[in-house]
């Protein structure tokens, strides 16, 4: 039996609604926000820009970062921390893991013709649409035994439902879910 997780990585290819499921899961469980592409250097961004797919050398540069970004929200307060990230590779959530503590993972996951469509859809984001294919190819679905806790959920799903059912996995799984800074467990009216 896994026991309770300090950290949540939201994770899944790009267009599948990371970051939108990890910011409300943070906010009505009292948790820290953290958008993983945030942590991309320049050179990474400007690569994935251009069409050109991440290598693992690449990769592990920026999810160094992310591991010190939870490590001083973790330094901060007991609030669990809810990160988006693709984290496609079990050796990318193992170093998150390794490097973090006990890791809740919730896969955001679909059928790629909704993504695709979902990615030409929306604006002001560095990936481009052609990038789905690489990402798709280098997804390493969480095991659910060796990685638990693991909930796939179906992006075809209304968001509502995914957030519903996501909050209560937290709720089960997450060290300090849905408590105030205080460690009083807030009333449902009170979580936003």
């Amino acid at each position: 039996m896994v026991g309770l997780c300090r950290n949540v990585v939201v994770m899944g290819v790009c267009g599948v609604g990371k970051s939108t499921v990890a910011s409300r899961l943070a906010a009505r469980c009292n948790g820290h926000f953290l958008e993983g592409d945030q942590f991309h250097p320049p050179e990474n961004v400007g690569a994935m820009a251009s069409g050109i797919p991440l290598t693992d050398k690449e990769r592990w540069v920026w999810l160094g970062e992310i591991c010190n970004g939870i490590g001083a929200l973790n330094a901060r307060d007991d609030a669990p921390v809810f990160l988006a990230c693709s984290a496609l590779k079990r050796s990318y959530r193992t170093l998150l893991r390794v490097r973090t503590g006990p890791l809740a993972i919730i896969h955001l996951d679909g059928d790629s013709a909704i993504i695709h469509q979902r990615l030409h859809a929306r604006r002001d984001h560095f990936m481009p649409p052609s990038l789905l294919g690489s990402q798709l190819r280098d997804l390493e679905p969480p095991d659910t035994h060796a990685e638990a806790p693991v909930r796939r959920f179906d992006i075809a799903r209304s968001l509502d439902q995914i957030i519903e059912e996501a909050e209560h996995f937290c709720r089960r799984h997450v060290a300090s879910a849905g408590r105030s800074p205080s460690g009083e467990t807030p009333s449902r009216q009170q979580i936003p």
